[in-house]
């Protein structure tokens, strides 16, 4: 699995993305991919058949068919290799289980005769998101199984006061692409039980709350009016003018 982008540098290049105008926030609903075309720092949104890709920390188990005696567990490194018996170190990161076996069967053909490799995932060490922005618990959220953009906000502890609802964005990088994708969803619609176009997340995405307009204005009240005011005031205006 590739490695997300830092947060801080995510975090700029969404700003940028959000304040581009108002065709970024419309979001057709899941699963169709998005109309729009994406900020030119991300990719078009494309939705595939959710496959795990084997990442550093996971273990696996390998099977020979023919060769039983080489059978056992293999621990994927921080660079996405593992050492395997007989050819050495090799690279599965990015891979499928599926794509792994066909890898290794013909990197042992090079010492093997007729070889027949079965990979196995046993342990998963990768599987993570990353929750950022305007939540009250941001952070790295490990995850089993299918988790919703949605579910990983409230495993976040859910919005802070000051979170954008309705421009909640989420990113995923791709094995062997330079640049990540990029979905932007209405989780206020969805909070309503409309369809905001939830997107089921994978292991290395990254999920980003923007902060509200709103936000901002109670922050530059608070700085430059509330806090310098030494007692409490109110006040009220009418439409009629009395």
């Amino acid at each position: 699995m590739a490695t997300p982008l830092p947060l801080r540098r995510f975090a700029a290049l969404v700003s940028l993305a959000i304040l581009a105008g108002p065709a970024a926030a419309q979001t057709p609903a899941y699963p169709q991919p998005p109309a729009q075309a994406a900020p030119a720092a991300f990719d078009p949104w494309v939705d595939e058949d959710y496959r795990y890709r084997i990442g550093a920390g996971d273990e696996v188990a390998l099977k020979f068919l023919v060769n039983p005696d080489i059978d056992g567990p293999v621990t994927v490194g921080p660079d996405g290799r593992g050492v395997f018996p007989l050819i050495g170190s090799y690279r599965l990161e990015g891979l499928t289980a599926d794509q792994a076996s066909q890898a290794l069967t013909e990197a042992y053909r090079t010492v093997l005769r007729n070889p027949q490799v079965q990979v196995l995932i046993t342990s998963y060490g990768s599987a993570a998101i990353y929750v950022g922005g305007e939540v009250k618990e941001a952070g790295v959220k490990p995850i089993k199984g299918r988790v919703s953009m949605t579910q990983a906000i409230m495993a976040a502890g859910g919005f802070a006061d000051t979170a954008r609802t309705d421009k909640v964005v989420v990113l995923r990088q791709r094995p062997g692409e330079p640049r990540p994708q990029m979905r932007v969803v209405d989780v206020r619609l969805l909070l309503r039980g409309g369809d905001g176009g939830d997107v089921m997340l994978s292991p290395g995405d990254v999920v980003f709350v923007p902060r509200s307009g709103v936000a901002d204005a109670d922050v530059f009240m608070r700085q430059h009016f509330t806090d310098l005011i030494p007692f409490g005031f109110s006040y009220g205006l009418s439409l009629n003018g009395r």
